[in-house]
């Protein structure tokens, strides 16, 4: 591998592991606004109205600097698409599973979207995962069953929702790789926002629950949960996706729950186990063999 690829694949790595901690922050922020009264809808309704806003702004104040042209045409309307059928949906879904699994067992299920990534590219794309794929992909599934894994009965409606959303989130990944190739990724995580904030406000007002936030503790909320755990994650993850690809972003992301269970004991008080520590070091593990991989022959290079 030379230099100047090594030097942006493990720029892309760094990406996916700052996505990983953005979306690690989801949890806590929703906490805090269901706490204030919100309801699901809701909560996604403001989410994705204030990232909109943020990155909007950012695409604004940057316009002149930016190389790349805003999308048009069939360009526009794939990543419209991919805000409405794509990102709104899947966000949708992971909610509804919280609420009937627990969160342990919901992002379990969840996490069996890397293997869902490289099996659609398998599938679809004739793909083959490398050795050292499979590897990360075998510690990181390991390492999740191990860090949230509770046991306990669960429903089969729930167990089937979580494993579909898996799957979606895959789905979207993928798609989302092709879409974007070569597009900004401000100015297009800016669109798949505006999308889904639509959706969710369309949702919220046809429930007849519009709300607004009347507290500190919301307003935080709010804020937080559009910049720290939505703008950031997702800008970073399509960059990452842009020089890694979608299997191996998916296997960095892995790591997301660990730091979930490291900011929970931190800000919360909550306990990490033994089963939780062996299972954040495989999972580790697993993102620190991926530096040792050939750059994927697929991947678009940014600078």
């Amino acid at each position: 591998m030379s230099p100047g690829v090594e030097k942006a694949r493990a720029r892309g790595i760094l990406l996916a592991l700052v996505s990983a901690a953005g979306f690690s922050t989801l949890g806590l922020f929703a906490k805090l606004i269901f706490s204030e009264g919100f309801s699901v809808q809701q909560a996604l309704a403001w989410r994705f109205t204030v990232a909109s806003a943020i990155l909007w702004c950012i695409v604004a104040a940057t316009s002149r600097t930016r190389a790349r042209r805003p999308p048009v045409g069939k360009k526009l309307l794939a990543m419209l698409l991919l805000g409405f059928l794509g990102f709104a949906p899947q966000a949708g879904m992971y909610f509804v599973t919280v609420s009937i699994l627990d969160p342990g067992i919901a992002g379990l299920l969840l996490y069996l979207y890397p293997s869902f990534v490289i099996l659609i590219s398998l599938l679809v794309f004739r793909k083959r995962p490398n050795r050292i794929q499979a590897l990360s992909l075998v510690l990181s599934l390991g390492g999740c069953a191990l860090t949230l894994f509770r046991p306990g009965n669960y429903p089969i409606v729930g167990l089937a929702l979580g494993a579909g959303m898996a799957l979606f989130y895959a789905s979207y990944l993928i798609v989302s790789e092709r879409v974007l190739e070569g597009v900004d990724p401000i100015r297009a995580t800016a669109l798949i926002m505006l999308a889904a904030a639509v959706i969710y406000w369309l949702i919220t007002f046809a429930t007849g629950t519009a709300k607004l936030p009347g507290t500190v503790s919301a307003i935080v909320g709010i804020l937080c949960v559009g910049s720290i755990a939505t703008v950031l994650p997702i800008t970073t993850l399509f960059a990452a996706m842009a020089r890694i690809g979608a299997s191996d972003t998916s296997l960095v992301s892995t790591l997301e729950p660990v730091l979930t269970i490291v900011l929970s004991a931190l800000i919360i008080g909550e306990r990490l186990g033994t089963a939780q520590a062996v299972g954040g070091c495989l999972i580790l593990a697993a993102v620190l063999v991926l530096r040792f991989e050939p750059a994927p022959q697929g991947s678009v290079r940014l600078p």
